[in-house]
Parts: C-alpha cells; sequence; structure tokens
C-alpha cells in the first residue's frame, strides 16, 4: 500500500512538471520571453515601492496608531490592470489563434485578475484595522476582533505569524498582521514600539 501511495505520488509530481514546463513554454511563445520579463519585474518593483516603502505610522499626542493606507496597494493594482491589458492586447491580435487567445485570457485571469479581485476584497475588509499604542495600552482592531492590553501585563512580544503576545499569566494572543493590511516595515515598526515599551515597563 505505502509503494502504491509513493508511485501515485510520482506520478503526479511528473505531471505537474510537465504541466508547469508547458505552462512557461506557452506563455513565452504567446506573450514573448522579454516581454513576460519586463512586466514581470515592472510587477515586482510596483508591489515593493507601494506595498511596503509607504508606511502607516501616525503620532497624535502621545498615541502612535498603524493604521494601514489603502491608496497605494489600490495604485499597486492600478499598475497590475495596466500590464493586463498590456497582455491583453497581445493576444487580441488577429494573428493569435482561438487556442493561444484562450489559453493567454485564462492565464490572464488567473494570475491578473483573481488575484486583484482578492486584493481588493481584503482591502475594503480589512480598512478600518489598526494598532494604537500608548503610555498604558496596546489596543487593535481586526475586523470583529477587538482587544486592549495594560503593557504591564505584557510579559514578551515576538514577531511570529504577525505579533504575538505572551502575557504574564502565560495566557498567549497573536495579532495576525497579515489579516489588516499590514506591510512588512508597518509590522516591523509596530513591533519595534511595542518592545520598546515593553523595556521600559
Amino acid at each position: 500500500m505505502k509503494k502504491f501511495k509513493i508511485i501515485i505520488f510520482g506520478i503526479i509530481l511528473i505531471c505537474l512538471g510537465i504541466g508547469l514546463c508547458y505552462l512557461i513554454y506557452k506563455t513565452w511563445n504567446i506573450f514573448g520571453f522579454w516581454t513576460l520579463m519586463w512586466t514581470g519585474f515592472l510587477s515586482v518593483i510596483s508591489t515593493a515601492l507601494l506595498g511596503n516603502l509607504v508606511g502607516s505610522r501616525v503620532e497624535n499626542n502621545g498615541v502612535i496608531i498603524y493604521n494601514p493606507k489603502e491608496w497605494p496597494k489600490f495604485l499597486n493594482m492600478l499598475v497590475s490592470l495596466v500590464i493586463g491589458y498590456y497582455l491583453y492586447t497581445i493576444i487580441s491580435h488577429p494573428s493569435i489563434s482561438s487556442y493561444d487567445y484562450t489559453f493567454g485570457m485564462a492565464y490572464l485571469i488567473l494570475l491578473t485578475g483573481i488575484p486583484i479581485i482578492i486584493a481588493i476584497f481584503k482591502l475594503i475588509r480589512d480598512r478600518n484595522d489598526f494598532i494604537s499604542i500608548d503610555g498604558v495600552f496596546l489596543k487593535y482592531k481586526d475586523n470583529d476582533e477587538i482587544g486592549e492590553f495594560k503593557f504591564t501585563d505584557i510579559a514578551n512580544v515576538e514577531l511570529y505569524k504577525g505579533i504575538k503576545l505572551t502575557f504574564k499569566d502565560d495566557k498567549i494572543l497573536t495579532i495576525k498582521t497579515n489579516n489588516m493590511n499590514f506591510n512588512a516595515k508597518d509590522l516591523l515598526s509596530a513591533y519595534n514600539e511595542i518592545k520598546a515599551k515593553l523595556q521600559k515597563e
């Protein structure tokens, strides 16, 4: 039975490998190698610049609030839409066969359309999420999940699947910043703020 499972798993891996190779070959064949290279590079740069370099930290009357901004992510989506439209103009050319057009459309829907729809849904869902830090309390809102804790009750903070808090009564809670529109810069900044507050206690 174990040998049979290994054989089936091996066959699945081979099929996936062949499918991946065909996907790469076909997309290069339809869109062109250099087109995919520069559009992919532009997409990565856009995500890095607009998704991670714009911070959300605001300080007012001694209260630090991290409420991630939506507009950089919307701009990143706009870049993705422009890239998607450009790739669509390639497969819309009269010389493209119906099969290549269908394959190209499936590629654009799966790798551009669906990710943008998911990203828009998350942006709207998480637009009011925040972390608030003052001299006494750490507060956060993650959709319907709301928390408020005194820093004197927190024993330790770690970066683990977000911001992991360990309390002095051994209770553990993780603020799942990946569900709150936080980018890497915001996460690291909020973590350092909380850690600095704890060291003062």
